[in-house]
């Protein structure tokens, strides 16, 4: 009888863990490994996190990224979550090689400080039209973090990473235009990318373009009207958004 029990036993214990742990979907699409992500993220699912972990190490990139996210809010879990993201990175996945570039750059998740291999993934990134990369790599330009302090340099970086939309870098690239710094005096230029970077919510743009109007000689009392308008919508927008930007 107990020769019974265990033979039945057996066959029972493999049927229960398969419906505890019901099989992972194959060749999941992004938008189903994103929002696997975020339920691993937010909520901390260990099913959403086993998943993600099963579609990660069958060599998705945008699945080691999206664990790496999820390892690098765990304290505990700082340097697997680097070693994902790595992974990734070299998978080709753009917000990895950022997010491993940043680790590398800032000193996070473990990593020592390392400009050259920062500097190697933000390329990488901009190259995939990341504009926060390139915005870095106009910085790393003008303060020779890495490579030699190139003012010209750091300029072709904000021409990229506006072209790309960082209105940021619209707003540097405006003032570099106006005072010539790296590049040829532009006025025409400088306005036209003072404009887009207002358009683009960035705070100091807004109030920039706002002062430029209340300074204009001979200002119409529309123009002054669209000054104030921009005046209060530039300290709405700094209250709402200027976090984003540090």
């Amino acid at each position: 009888m107990q020769t019974i029990l265990h033979l039945i036993a057996l066959i029972l214990i493999p049927l229960t863990i398969s419906a505890c742990n019901p099989p992972v979907k194959q060749n999941p699409t992004n938008a189903e490994i994103e929002s696997m992500g975020i339920l691993a993220l937010q909520s901390q699912q260990q099913d959403a996190i086993r998943t993600l972990t099963s579609w990660a190490m069958q060599g998705n990139a945008i699945a080691q990224r999206e664990l790496a996210i999820t390892l690098a809010a765990n304290k505990d879990k700082q340097k697997e979550a680097a070693d994902w993201f790595k992974k990734a990175a070299e998978g080709g996945d753009a917000g990895a090689q950022f997010f491993y570039a940043e680790a590398n750059y800032k000193s996070k998740l473990g990593l020592k400080q390392n400009y050259t291999e920062a500097w190697k993934w933000y390329a990488g990134a901009s190259r995939q039209n990341n504009d926060k990369a390139s915005f870095m790599l106009s910085r790393m330009c003008k303060y020779g973090e890495g490579v030699p302090l190139n003012l010209e340099q750091s300029i072709h970086w904000l021409q990229v990473a506006s072209e790309q939309g960082n209105a940021q870098a619209m707003f540097l690239l405006s003032n570099a235009y106006t005072r010539g710094e790296g590049i040829t005096k532009d006025p025409a230029l400088a306005h036209h990318w003072l404009e887009l970077s207002a358009k683009g919510d960035f705070p100091p743009a807004i109030q920039a373009l706002a002062m430029e109007l209340t300074d204009k000689a001979n200002a119409t009392e529309a123009e002054k009207d669209h000054a104030r308008h921009l005046l209060k919508e530039a300290n709405d927008e700094r209250k709402m958004h200027w976090n984003q930007y540090q």
